[in-house]
């Protein structure tokens, strides 16, 4: 068979948005709700454009509403004969916002009838599967390609090749975007969490801002590569693009703005800048709006509820039925938040995913080229002791550490790129390494921007690896690969992706250098490090 060649570095894609429907008559109001809160709590994020075919809410009058609370006892949902429901939570950008039909946050949400026990597993937008007709493509990607063959095949597309690859069937879908989240948020009062770390993300993106020229420049110092001298260059800064967020450890009262930036911040310090991480966050966000929509605050406010439905009307899109609703909310009202159990499948060594690097994109393909323990896991969600091979954690590289990272000796070189579009980040990596005892020969811009994770080359050929440990340790590195062997690992790459060879000596532009840095969006934090 003919290998795949795949483009992951192409992130974002702009289609127009679904077009909106109305909803028939208020009704419908605390049904819809109920089921929101319950199944996905107001999950994600985001806000998605509703109608009133498969990619939006049902459409029902209050009589066929009564009409249906007479007779839906006696219906069961689909996947209830096998006591397991699952449901797909897709959070998208939306309108306004880069690769607006990309799924930000994907969450596959399962519930048990017979026990009522409800399970979350968090699925990493750059896991690499396959697509029908494209290939192997991050698997944020399914809904866009299902938006561009048909308006509403998005999250149809979604639940199917991640019910293929987790080995699960997925009846039901919600699909949300980060304007409908905050605005759901702020109908319901507000969200309570209880923040596990305290961290500050510097470079947390405004939005409207993404690309204002700030008109403010600064003076780095770099050598020439021609003379070999170093020289001052003034180059433009784009702090007018971001804002600097803190959260402190404890309980906390998030409004709708404060719980978008709490659960989108992806450069965090304190180990909260790791998509492993964010979704956890995504999590407990999902748990406090259940908790406050099922409230006797909420329920017994009409004003609330008539907010809650216009925001529900425009930003949701869904394929459950009227008569589906009210099963669901019969049955999951009574639902404790606290024994949700929430996985997140990540990159950890106890992980079966593991990351890499395929044609210069950050992928996670499952070890061994074997899905069997992904499923595994997927299988085990409702299994609140579930055995430590099939549950995910935090990846080895963001975990906290006790000890600090071996200085590197005099002689080793390093050259830094800067592969993304934060002005002067080489620079601030220049200026953390050189105060452990690294010798950085240059730094420059890479020939690709769009590195999201920052990836270390070894171009000593193995020769130093304790080195080496320790510049990914202080560089908080995702990727390590060699010019001669690829990446350090003994994993297989699948069968149907060829990844287009590089010769990674070419990538740098100084002479005998040991290790070429591209920094990734990941090292944005960098900038606190060094205090710029």
């Amino acid at each position: 068979m003919e290998k795949i060649k795949i483009d992951l570095l192409r992130q974002k894609y702009q289609i127009p948005a679904s077009p909106k429907k109305p909803f028939v008559v208020f009704g419908r109001i605390l049904l819809s709700m109920v089921v929101f809160v319950s199944v996905a709590g107001a999950t994600m994020s985001y806000n998605v454009d509703a109608s009133s075919d498969a990619s939006g809410f049902p459409h029902f009058s209050l009589f066929s509403t009564i009409r249906h609370l007479v007779g839906a006892g006696d219906r069961q949902l689909k996947g209830e004969k096998d006591d397991r429901v699952n449901f797909l939570l897709l959070g998208i950008g939306g309108k306004g916002h880069d690769g607006p039909m990309l799924t930000d946050t994907i969450i596959l949400a399962s519930y048990r009838p017979s026990t009522d026990d409800i399970g979350m597993l968090s699925i990493p937008r750059d896991m690499a599967v396959p697509i029908p007709d494209e290939g192997y493509r991050k698997v944020n990607h399914a809904n866009y390609f299902g938006e561009q063959k048909e308006t509403g095949a998005g999250p149809v597309l979604a639940s199917e090749v991640i019910g293929g690859v987790i080995g699960q069937e997925i009846q039901y879908y919600l699909r949300v975007d980060f304007d409908g989240f905050g605005k759901l948020i702020d109908d319901v009062g507000g969200v309570d969490v209880d923040v596990e770390n305290t961290f500050t993300d510097a470079e947390y993106p405004i939005l409207g801002a993404e690309y204002d020229d700030c008109g403010t420049y600064a003076t780095i110092e770099q050598t020439d590569p021609e003379t070999g001298e170093a020289e001052s260059v003034d180059v433009p800064t784009y702090a007018c693009r971001y804002e600097t967020i803190t959260f402190t450890k404890g309980p906390a009262h998030l409004d709708g703005a404060t719980a978008l930036k709490y659960v989108r911040s992806r450069h965090g310090n304190n180990g909260e800048g790791s998509d492993f991480e964010r979704a956890k966050r995504q999590q407990k966000v999902i748990a406090g709006v259940k908790e406050k929509m099922m409230s006797s605050g909420t329920l017994l406010n009409p004003a609330r509820l008539k907010s809650i439905m216009d925001t529900l009307k425009d930003n949701v899109a869904t394929n459950i039925s009227a008569w589906e609703l009210l099963r669901l909310a019969g049955k999951l009202k009574d639902v404790d938040t606290t024994k949700i159990v929430s996985r997140v499948l990540d990159s950890s060594t106890e992980s079966p995913l593991y990351a890499t690097s395929l044609n210069g994109a950050y992928v996670l393909l499952p070890k061994n080229d074997d899905w069997g323990p992904v499923r595994q896991m997927a299988a085990n969600l409702l299994v609140p002791d579930a055995s430590a091979s099939s549950v995910a954690t935090t990846p080895a590289s963001n975990r906290k550490s006790q000890t600090t990272s071996t200085p590197a000796a005099p002689s080793i070189k390093i050259e830094i790129q800067n592969g993304t579009s934060i002005t002067g980040l080489a620079f601030r990596a220049s200026q953390l390494l050189d105060g452990n005892g690294y010798d950085v020969t240059k730094i420059g811009n890479a020939v690709e921007r769009s590195y999201e994770h920052t990836v270390i080359y070894d171009l000593s050929n193995g020769k130093k690896p304790k080195e080496l440990k320790a510049l990914q340790s202080a560089l908080k590195a995702e990727e390590i690969l060699s010019a001669t062997s690829g990446a350090l690992s003994e994993n297989v790459v699948p069968k149907g992706i060829s990844a287009i060879s590089e010769n990674y000596e070419d990538l740098a532009t100084a002479k005998n250098i040991d290790f070429l840095v591209i920094l990734g969006e990941s090292a944005g934090s960098l900038a606190m490090k060094t205090g710029y």
